[in-house]
């Protein structure tokens, strides 16, 4: 019985010294590890790989651009559905650019997608599996150029003799497409003095930003245009603060030729014989945008007799604009058009010898000059904004007028914005 109480008590002791031995922590120097909660925070720090690929969409799609790189079909997918309300990729295009960061088992941890220097998406998994995407906001750098455009032969070749783009001599004739008849006005000799942006990102020019002023000198007339912000909008106004923006445009088209004006008696090239001309022709290629010359609801979109394709707007005031010969009808019956919009494309259906879009301004249903619409403005600016205004309009004469004195070619400003 004694041996047997001693023999208990050695098996006593063992099992506490064991039990001691387990509650122990292990000595760092012999194991090379830290305390448990050393050893958790190691894990919880530590970064998944990440590797990241790119490149250009060529010939084929994006699904398989990717799917070439062994991402799961599954993960294209998901991240197709998610970048839908900012992008469809269904409208990719060669050469766009795609940047993919992916972990060790290729599933899409962040995803990069550039169609223009101004158009990048992105799209970030979260914790879920759900992706986050957005359209990356852009920040341009905007330098101000001030040039004097003289013309010679028409304001598209005095710009491009420059080394300007159409896209310039575009945004002057869009400021002054409710005085200026650039089909008609200019002569030999005029100028114009504009002060715009140019936009640059990363060093490189990406677009135009906006004309700040503008001066036309004719041998006529002069107009002039600056851009001011009336506490809602921006907008164009002469020197005494009366809006450029009137009812009508003076033409449906931004650049072309006046092949056939209005006329009570016009010997008609294809009938052979004098017949009134109702409207004004101007020739241009086929597909030139041809824009609404005023605000209004369509109310006929499709072909009608020698007129082709025809597109008629109704506008206040009993005011109709008819758009004649067109190759595309952008618009339906019914549907609303702004001044500006594009509503068509020149063209040369029903009778005609060569592509052109044949425009008229009816009153009550009578045909009437386009040239002697009457041109009522919108209303000038409030007289506790004209303070500010003229501040603007001041120190924007002197440059521009400084330019035409001086006879100087370019100035390069830098603005912040």
């Amino acid at each position: 019985m004694r041996w047997t109480c001693d023999r208990l008590a050695v098996w006593l002791l063992i099992a506490l010294t064991g039990v001691l031995f387990v509650l122990s922590p292990l000595p760092s120097a012999a194991t090379g590890l830290k305390a448990d909660t050393d050893v958790n925070e190691t894990f919880a720090t530590e970064a998944a790989p990440v590797s990241v690929l790119e490149g250009l969409i060529r010939n084929g799609t994006l699904y398989d651009a990717l799917t070439a790189f062994d991402i799961p079909p599954a993960e294209i997918l998901s991240l197709s559905r998610s970048f839908k309300p900012v992008f469809d990729f269904r409208c990719s295009r060669p050469k766009d650019y795609y940047e993919v960061s992916v972990d060790d088992q290729n599933l899409i941890q962040k995803f990069v997608y550039k169609t223009s220097p101004l158009d990048e998406y992105e799209a970030i998994k979260e914790g879920n599996g759900d992706y986050t995407v957005h359209k990356r906001k852009i920040v341009l750098d905007r330098r101000v150029i001030a040039k004097v455009f003289t013309i010679e032969t028409s304001l598209y070749q005095a710009v491009a003799d420059s080394g300007e783009t159409q896209q310039v001599a575009g945004l002057i004739a869009d400021i002054f497409a409710w005085d200026i008849d650039f089909y008609l006005y200019p002569r030999k000799g005029d100028q114009i003095a504009v002060v715009y942006e140019r936009c640059y990102k990363d060093g490189e020019f990406v677009q135009y930003g906006d004309v700040l002023a503008a001066r036309y000198v004719g041998k006529q007339k002069t107009f002039s245009a600056f851009l001011f912000h009336d506490g809602q909008f921006d907008g164009y106004y002469d020197e005494t603060g009366q809006p450029l923006k009137k009812m009508f445009l003076r033409t449906p088209l931004k650049f072309g030729r006046m092949t056939s004006s209005y006329s009570i008696r016009r010997f008609h090239p294809v009938s052979k014989r004098y017949k009134p001309h109702t409207g004004i022709d101007y020739g241009a290629p086929t597909g030139t945008p041809i824009m609404a010359t005023a605000n209004g609801k369509v109310t006929f979109s499709g072909r009608k007799a020698g007129y082709g394709k025809l597109m008629i707007v109704k506008h206040p005031n009993g005011y109709q604009t008819y758009y004649g010969h067109c190759s595309r009808l952008l618009m339906k019956r019914g549907q609303m058009v702004e001044q500006g919009q594009v509503i068509a494309r020149v063209g040369q259906t029903g009778v005609a010898t060569g592509p052109h879009v044949h425009y008229e301004v009816r009153v009550g249903g009578k045909p009437i000059d386009p040239n002697k619409v009457k041109k009522s403005r919108g209303k000038p600016l409030k007289s506790e904004l004209l303070a500010s205004f003229t501040e603007v309009v001041n120190e924007r004469l002197l440059l521009v007028d400084g330019l035409l004195k001086e006879q100087t070619s370019l100035v390069m400003l830098t603005r912040d914005h």
